[in-house]
């Protein structure tokens, strides 16, 4: 992501601000030899209007050089962003991503194949990207039955299937009445910086909650087909959907849907993103499931972020295949987000990160790096040593015996 925070410093102090926030994450990328992100934004071009609403984005494309600098060799763009500037912002973005040789899935020109498969040292892996919906209550498009073709969809784009998680003193109904008529023509925005000011709850965190209706969405006959061809077209498969709530505590009753449906169809990781926390992760059958891996380039100071549990962190998963066998085992490293006061990001592996700091600031580290530790692996550790990698028990091979 490149929200408000990061591009106003981009703009105001440092045009190599975007080649910062990846310089210390290159290293650890480039061990790899194939990197994949999720790309929540697009390049609809400056002509467009860059972002200037905390839910909507555009970002300038000098970002997509910096991803491509950083070693990411790929990126799925289905997302609930996807369509933040329209038809043509997607379109673009697919340009620009080519423009500097990052390959993507999940959004389309047209008619094309819904499965993306690498070919890497001889082993093919298949990708699938799809998202959950694209913001409509925000910019109002409604793709037709023509132009669905331009991005994998999980539901109607009309569905809202996200619940208030927690509310605490939002309870009070007299207060939100009252301030649905004082705030209603105030920006979102400036209605969370009242709500902030005066000590209120200025957002809540928000859970997937699934219909009956969605149960027997035609949407899932699709990702159905897609999966079915991709396992007959690659070795390894990779389904990444965006679904989740909003810095919810768990996955909702959707998103753990989806992971068993995808699950049951074949697929050999669930790699999902939205939520903006870390999710712990499960195995469902042979299947690998993650439900959120955090985030990697949110600004922490955005005016609507949950801070409760720990945002600025994110998991970056690594996935070590054999070739000859096509066994795999996976392991994670630990990232933080750190932020200037003017906005400036640089994402930081958590053991280089601790080399920078004073005893009591690494304390304070490997007390949060704990907390992600123990959320990610559902585990009760006192406390984990900051390492730059950490195992994953229960690693597979094809046949789905643990190895």
């Amino acid at each position: 992501m490149c929200e408000k925070p990061l591009q106003n410093y981009y703009f105001k102090y440092d045009k190599d601000a975007f080649n910062k926030l990846f310089s210390k994450t290159r290293g650890l990328f480039l061990e790899s030899d194939y990197v994949v992100g999720n790309l929540e934004t697009v390049f609809a071009g400056k002509q467009a209007g860059y972002t200037d609403h905390i839910y909507c984005f555009n970002t300038p494309d000098s970002f997509a050089e910096s991803l491509a600098e950083s070693g990411i060799g790929m990126v799925t763009t289905a997302t609930n962003h996807a369509l933040d500037r329209g038809v043509c912002g997607l379109l673009r973005t697919l340009n620009i991503l080519d423009d500097n040789g990052i390959e993507h899935t999940g959004t389309f020109r047209g008619l094309a194949d819904n499965v993306y498969v690498k070919d890497i040292k001889g082993m093919k892996i298949g990708f699938i990207s799809y998202t959950y919906g694209t913001n409509t209550h925000e910019t109002n498009i409604i793709l037709s039955e023509e132009q669905r073709c331009l991005l994998n969809l999980l539901q109607p784009q009309s569905y809202k299937h996200q619940q208030l998680e927690k509310s605490s003193s939002s309870n009070n109904s007299l207060w939100r009445t009252l301030s649905r008529g004082a705030f209603r023509w105030l920006s979102i925005e400036n209605r969370i910086k009242i709500n902030r000011l005066l000590h209120r709850p200025y957002n809540i965190s928000r859970i997937d909650a699934l219909s009956r209706e969605e149960k027997e969405n035609i949407f899932y006959e699709k990702l159905e087909a897609d999966i079915s061809y991709a396992k007959k077209e690659s070795d390894l498969l990779f389904v990444c959907t965006h679904m989740g709530g909003q810095f919810n505590a768990k996955p909702g009753d959707f998103s753990r849907y989806i992971a068993r449906s995808v699950a049951a169809m074949g697929a050999d990781f669930v790699i999902s993103n939205h939520a903006h926390v870390v999710h712990p992760f499960e195995k469902i059958d042979n299947t690998y499931v993650f439900y959120c891996l955090g985030n990697y380039s949110i600004s922490p100071s955005s005016i609507y972020v949950l801070h409760d549990l720990k945002p600025e962190y994110s998991i970056c998963l690594h996935v070590y295949i054999d070739v000859k066998s096509k066994d795999a085992k996976c392991t994670f490293s630990i990232l933080k987000i750190v932020e200037t006061r003017n906005g400036q990001l640089i994402v930081w592996p958590i053991d280089e990160l601790s080399e920078q700091l004073d005893i009591k600031e690494r304390i304070l580290l490997q007390r949060d790096v704990t907390f992600i530790y123990n959320r990610f692996l559902e585990e009760n550790q006192k406390s984990v040593e900051l390492k730059r990698e950490y195992p994953i028990l229960g690693d597979f091979n094809r046949n789905g015996i643990l190895c």
